[in-house]
């Protein structure tokens, strides 16, 4: 009879549909049913009920066939030509690759500007965004919604901060981005670093309302004064190695912002090129290539589109661009990020290394990995290694399986990207850590350091460094307490500008070149092998004490046995 799928919707020359057939329906293993009754039964059998199981686990039906759909026109009875799939966005082999980071002093709306520009570029579907504000409301922040695109934690999203660096994806025109919003609160200097370490770019954040001052103010240990955030990051930003800045007046729409008054953009922007300068950004890099943009990340003012909101807003002129030496105009954020903004030279015919940021388990997956490749290429089915984990005795060595990037499958991950890789064979006994180094197993140029000289500078600190002091030393994801051993020598105000060879002790603003004996196992290169892995920070509790990089290594194994002890 057949009637039964069209009683459900109708007659079925009215939804132009054609009804149910029995020969549509095949036992699995069986021959097709015939008659009226077997009909009825096998009609019966494919409707999914609480008590019969699904058609899926007794029949294999004719997906044209099954029950009425609008797709399936009453007189074709073929079946259905293959669709064209829809053209995929363009994807990093299409679009070179970047990573900026967006950080600043707490409060000075990092993650609502980054929110406000996802949502902008089509990032943040609208539904998702109406729940953000019902959120946002709900905890009595509606001002947070975009920034609680980013901040997904509940203790970020009910303290109102963000604590651990967050990464989301866009397009420009020209460029794929990957945006990697840093938390600006001292307390978690750590993540800051971990997230800039992984940037090309650097958008510095600072606010136009009265947290300007606190934002950039040095710090006086002897006061009790705290150093500003953004005068940090400036600071840390530099030693990092990344290479493009720009800044961010944010909050121009406050009430002490005028609000959107030129006076006090150019108050704050005159204010940050000359800090800039003082931690240690080359004068010519900060007067011709750091363009200082107005912004209001709640209202999006110069985010995509130039704002009516400040008509004596005429942009800025800045030397950059792919070759670093054209010049240009640019007005939004939007045009840093396309135009003034260019990816850096990579090394792709370097050693690989991959330092690892996050280790997940992931169900129906396994192990993944994420990081950003240094240099060199990752591709799949290769063996690696990590070190310094992996030991002669205690291999920690897995091969690569898949390769992802925001959600996409890739053959290969080139310099620059932030990935995840699925690895597989790993021992679970001695499973990789975070800031690891990924390397091909193949590759015997890196192993666990024993001891390093590093050129550093030193900082705004409450006394002077003698031999044996031992602060934490931070080269991209890893860590490790580094005890001073030996001042080789140091040039400042006390030398009167020139070398001194084997200095006693190091003090303020002092440029020196020192040993250091990482105290856990660490992993650093020198900075004519790999740029990324020689920069070190050196901390002292939440205080940047030391800057600088790595100029030579003796790895573990050619160290000599230290007094006492036997060499094995």
């Amino acid at each position: 009879r057949g009637g039964a799928g069209a009683r459900e919707v109708g007659s079925a020359e009215s939804q132009n549909l054609r009804p149910l057939r029995c020969a549509d329906l095949t036992r699995v293993g069986a021959p097709p049913a015939r008659g009226l009754r077997a009909s009825r039964r096998s009609v019966a059998a494919a409707r999914p009920t609480s008590r019969i199981a699904p058609p899926s686990a007794r029949y294999s039906v004719c997906l044209r066939a099954s029950w009425p759909c609008r797709r399936a026109p009453a007189s074709d009875t073929s079946p259905a030509p293959a669709q064209k799939a829809p053209p995929l966005p363009a994807t990093m082999a299409e679009k070179d690759h970047m990573s900026v980071v967006i950080c600043g002093h707490v409060d000075s709306g990092k993650s609502t500007t980054t929110g406000r520009l996802l949502f902008e570029m089509g990032g943040i579907p609208e539904r998702e965004m109406e729940k953000l504000k019902a959120e946002a409301d709900r905890l009595g922040k509606s001002s947070f919604a975009f920034a609680f695109y980013m901040d997904r934690q509940k203790e970020e999203r009910e303290r109102g901060v963000t604590i651990s660096c967050t990464t989301k994806e866009f397009f420009t025109d020209k460029w794929h981005y990957t945006i990697i919003d840093a938390p600006g609160h001292r307390d978690f200097i750590k993540n800051m670093i971990s997230g800039a370490a992984q940037a090309d770019v650097a958008l510095l954040m600072v606010p136009a309302d009265g947290n300007f001052t606190t934002a950039i103010q040095k710090g006086n240990h002897k006061a009790g004064e705290v150093q500003g955030q953004s005068r940090q990051h400036a600071r840390l930003l530099n030693l990092l190695g990344v290479k493009q800045l720009l800044v961010g007046v944010n909050k121009m729409d406050t009430d002490t912002a005028g609000p959107y008054a030129k006076a006090r953009y150019d108050e704050v922007g005159g204010e940050m090129k000359n800090m800039l300068l003082k931690v240690g950004w080359k004068k010519d890099f900060v007067a011709q290539s750091v363009p200082v943009l107005p912004l209001s990340g709640w209202m999006g003012d110069n985010l995509i589109e130039k704002t009516k909101n400040m008509d004596w807003w005429t942009g800025c002129d800045v030397i950059g661009g792919s070759d670093g030496k054209t010049k240009m105009h640019v007005d939004t954020l939007k045009e840093c990020l396309n135009d003034f903004c260019s990816p850096p030279v990579r090394t792709d015919k370097a050693e690989m290394r991959m330092p690892v940021s996050g280790i997940y388990k992931i169900k129906g997956v396994g192990d993944v990995l994420a990081g950003r490749v240094e240099q060199g290429v990752i591709t799949t089915n290769t063996e690696v290694i990590f070190m310094p984990t992996h030991t002669d005795a205690n291999a920690c060595a897995g091969k690569v399986f898949t390769i992802e990037m925001h959600h996409k499958t890739h053959p290969q991950a080139n310099p620059g990207d932030n990935v995840g890789l699925n690895i597989k064979g790993l021992e679970k006994q001695n499973m990789p850590r975070v800031g690891d180094v990924m390397i091909y197993k193949k590759d015997k140029t890196l192993t666990q350091c024993g001891e390093f000289d590093a050129q550093i500078q030193t900082l705004d600190i409450p006394g002077e460094i003698k031999l044996g002091y031992s602060p934490i030393g931070f080269v991209r994801c890893g860590r490790s307490a580094c005890r001073a051993t030996a001042f080789k020598f140091k040039v400042g105000k006390e030398t009167g500008g020139k070398k001194m060879e084997s200095p006693h002790s190091l003090k303020s603003n002092e440029m020196a070149q020192v040993s250091f004996r990482p105290q856990q196992p660490l992993v650093v290169d020198s900075f004519k092998n790999c740029e990324g892995l020689s920069r070190i920070a050196f901390l002292d509790g939440n205080t940047a004490v030391m800057l600088g990089k790595v100029v030579s290594v003796i790895q573990k194994k050619d160290m000599p046995p230290e007094e006492g002890k036997k060499k094995k």
